[in-house]
């Protein structure tokens, strides 16, 4: 029984590394921050659409409104609270 030698552990450990699907895995810090990196990181962690919508509920129960304008309160809450909450 012969061992390999240390090069060819070396190979086969590159090789593995680079068909590993956590090394083609998406970073969604790559995107701005918005929509499209949020749906990115729902993707990876759908406890972040939970967080979001209780965030909603309780900015709607303070009676804060969606919309364009001097009423962008309840996204701002809601940005707020994700990351009090994270």
């Amino acid at each position: 029984m012969s061992f390999p030698t240390p090069i060819r552990v070396l190979t086969l450990a590159l090789v593995l590394c680079a068909i590993s699907p956590f090394s083609h895995a998406e970073d969604c810090r790559m995107y701005p921050a918005g929509p499209q990196r949020f749906a990115c990181a729902s993707q990876r962690h759908p406890g972040l659409l939970i967080k979001a919508e209780g965030c909603k509920e309780e900015g709607r129960a303070m009676g804060l409104l969606p919309g364009k304008g001097g009423r962008m309160a309840l996204r701002d809450y809601v940005m707020a609270c994700m990351h009090r909450k994270g």
